[in-house]
């Protein structure tokens, strides 16, 4: 039986692994990254808003949440893309625009090798993921302090 420890959290290099795994037997055997992507609404019983419609057809879904359109991932390995448009900012220092067009980590391997977007696909989904932020950043800001 294993001792009561601290809990760790994965290597980072271990964490890319896992997700590649995933990505990769998961798209061999239809459920992955570059599989058919799947839906899994929350427990909201309505039908994801049809804004999540590019990103489920791009299989976004099988990594991200978008909690905003109450879409639940396959695999919860990647963040919730509802704030995405301010996280990357936050992490890289880099616009989303612009790790979209030069990715790191992971993501330069995904959109490689099996997201390819089409200049049209890919603003489209900046688009929605400013307005997603903006909308969220707002409901955040009109909160009272606690």
């Amino acid at each position: 039986m294993a001792a009561n420890g601290p809990v760790t959290r994965p290597a980072p290099a271990r964490l890319a692994f896992r997700v590649l795994a995933i990505a990769l037997l998961g798209s061999w055997s239809g459920s992955g990254c570059a599989g058919r992507a799947r839906v899994r609404p929350t427990a909201v019983s309505q039908p994801p808003d049809p804004g999540a419609a590019i990103f489920v057809r791009h299989g976004c879904t099988e990594c991200h949440a978008i909690s905003a359109f109450h879409v639940k991932p396959a695999t919860d390995v990647g963040p919730d893309l509802t704030l995405a448009y301010g996280d990357v900012m936050n992490r890289y220092g880099l616009s989303l625009e612009s790790f979209l067009n030069d990715p790191s980590g992971v993501m330069r391997m995904m959109l490689a090798s099996h997201l390819r977007l089409s200049a049209v696909d890919r603003d489209s989904m900046i688009h929605t993921l400013k307005v997603l932020y903006e909308n969220r950043r707002r409901e955040l800001d009109s909160m009272p302090p606690q």
